[in-house]
């Protein structure tokens, strides 16, 4: 009995030292993921004086000075400059918002790996990320490297090369949708629903077109026909020809016989 006793408070106290270590890694990761998204949204204000104090730009003008506008130092300047500039663009922010979900998630008792929310968060950084590089190149000089990132950029140009811009439009419109569908089952009906309404106003401003321009499509229409009556009315009053009786032959008159005198 006394070792029963025994083998469940060694069993607890496993338990116990377990948990406590999961909350307090989960706790970290939080706090990790917090810091990384105020660094990605202070480097989207602040990124030309980071990059510059980061890469010592300037550093022989005396009036230069090397700090940081990233209120999170440093350390968050030079990991959002990973994050946005050297990676993914404006869509750098999902990876904090990632490791954030995640340390939210081991603390209430969740399951982490390769769970819906954060799979969903990878399409969504791997397609922003690939549309901005596509759209945008490198215009503009925002990150110093472009809206969608080196990697953005360079993901762009390669899928451009291969298939063109149409295809690249083709690819990334079919992305996003089965994207919205794996984050929600019922955005199907949402893209129904938005194809049924842009096929019903293209059939009424056709109509729209059609009514306020009646001469013209009345124009369009008669001006062929009437063409086409005059050419076929001409060749048949050509070939018409007025058709007279041939008159029967004269009968010709038998000699008589002479007499014999």
């Amino acid at each position: 009995m006394a070792s029963t006793q025994s083998k469940s408070a060694k069993a607890s106290a496993t338990r116990s030292d377990g948990e406590s270590a999961r909350w307090i890694f989960g706790l970290l990761l939080l706090f990790a993921g917090i810091f990384l998204v105020a660094s990605v949204v202070f480097y989207y204000f602040d990124w030309r004086g980071d990059y510059s104090a980061l890469h010592g730009i300037g550093s022989e003008n005396p009036n230069f000075d090397d700090s940081i506008d990233n209120p999170c130092g440093r350390l968050g300047a030079w990991t959002a400059e990973m994050l946005v500039g050297r990676s993914f663009g404006l869509f750098g922010i999902v990876v904090p918002i990632i490791v954030t979900m995640m340390g939210a998630r081991i603390l209430r008792r969740r399951p982490v790996l390769f769970h819906h929310s954060v799979l969903s968060s990878l399409l969504v950084l791997i397609l922003g990320s690939l549309t901005l590089g596509v759209a945008f190149d490198d215009g503009w000089g925002m990150f110093n490297s472009g809206w969608g990132g080196a990697c953005g950029i360079e993901m762009g140009r390669l899928l451009s090369g291969s298939i063109g811009m149409v295809g690249c439009f083709i690819v990334l419109l079919g992305g996003w949708i089965l994207t919205g569908v794996f984050i929600n089952r019922n955005f199907i009906n949402t893209v129904n629903r938005a194809g049924n309404v842009l096929v019903d106003k293209s059939g009424k401003l056709v109509g729209t077109v059609a009514q306020k321009v009646p001469s013209l499509q009345s124009l369009v229409v008669s001006r062929p026909r009437e063409e086409e009556d005059d050419e076929q009315a001409t060749p048949a009053e050509s070939d018409v020809r007025e058709v007279r009786p041939t008159p029967p032959p004269a009968p010709v008159a038998e000699e008589e016989p002479q007499r014999e005198r």
